[in-house]
């Protein structure tokens, strides 16, 4: 009897195929949620065999570990290297306003990545998972810490209520944009001006706040 020739998976194929998973589970988390979501669904979605999902990233919570740090590493790291700008009291101006303005970018967004990512930050915010307290401490607590380092550097000394005033308003604007459905976060913004018009008009609002009450006293290393 003739047997069939037996062809391994090449290492650009393995890649092909995790890829086509991730890309796959990004879309189906960020619309359904962790909870909701299957394995089944996914790779229904993706054309392929659930057994890969377990050979490629060992469950489904192992899944979501991956869509959830690339989407960071893609995405929201950039935001973790703006404090390290700053020099002088006109470069902690810039940095400050800068992170706020691409914090508001991204949670605005209404294409992938940036989509993908706030949907499911959003929905952890709202309805955490059972994976939420890894994704706090590996995400999103370095996010926190990043945006308190630019507002210490305005204090001669730490002032804790100060820093949680601003990363809480800061953190419902990021919020009230990333729950919002595709087509509602422009509901914020007044008819006749241009979304990213009003982002601008956000961040200079809230920059001019934080500016009225602190000013550059320090550089500060990670």
């Amino acid at each position: 009897m003739e047997t069939k020739p037996q062809f391994k998976e090449t290492d650009k194929g393995r890649r092909n195929t995790r890829d086509k998973i991730l890309h796959t589970a990004c879309k189906t988390f960020a619309k359904y949620g962790y909870r909701d979501t299957t394995t089944r669904m996914i790779c229904s979605e993706a054309q392929v065999n659930v057994a890969l999902i377990n050979y490629h990233f060992r469950s489904k919570a192992g899944l979501y570990k991956t869509v959830i740090g690339t989407l960071f590493e893609n995405v929201a790291k950039p935001l973790m290297s703006i404090p390290d700008a700053v020099h002088d009291e006109k470069t902690w101006k810039l940095a400050v306003r800068s992170w706020i303005r691409k914090a508001l970018a991204i949670c605005a967004a209404c294409k992938p990545p940036e989509v993908w990512m706030v949907r499911l930050m959003g929905m952890e915010e709202c309805m955490p998972s059972d994976l939420a307290q890894d994704i706090d401490s590996t995400f999103k607590m370095p996010m926190l810490q990043s945006f308190t380092r630019l507002l210490r550097m305005g204090m001669s000394s730490d002032d804790t209520e100060q820093i949680g005033l601003w990363c809480g308003a800061l953190h419902a604007q990021c919020i009230a944009y990333a729950i919002a459905k595709k087509d509602r976060p422009s509901r914020y913004c007044p008819p006749h001006l241009d979304m990213d018009v009003w982002l601008d008009k956000v961040a200079d609002h809230m920059c001019s706040g934080i500016f009225s009450r602190l000013s550059f006293q320090r550089s500060l290393c990670r």
